[in-house]
């Protein structure tokens, strides 16, 4: 079972990542899958989702996978700065 620690360790990590003011905050869904034998992470808000053998390793996959798709829109906006949503402050 994910503790609240994790989550929040994770929230800290994404939120020091994109430094925004106010902070993102983003919501994981842990699950078991029974057919995998492991967990998977989800979080809805960035469509991206992440497995692993243990609760922790899910949430760490998932990390990876939230910074790498970050990372990718940053670059992104440096070519195509028409991709900026109006919404979030840069």
């Amino acid at each position: 079972m994910v503790t609240m620690t994790e989550v929040q360790t994770l929230e800290f990590r994404i939120v020091r990542q994109v430094k925004t003011d106010p902070p993102l905050t983003f919501t994981v869904e842990m699950r078991y899958s029974p057919e995998d034998k492991g967990y998977i992470a989800d979080c809805y808000e960035m469509d991206a989702f992440a497995w692993g053998e243990t609760p922790e390793e899910a949430i760490e996959n998932l990390l990876d996978v939230m910074l790498g798709f970050a990372e990718v829109m940053v670059e992104d906006l440096k070519e195509y700065p028409n991709l900026r949503d109006p919404r979030l402050p840069y």
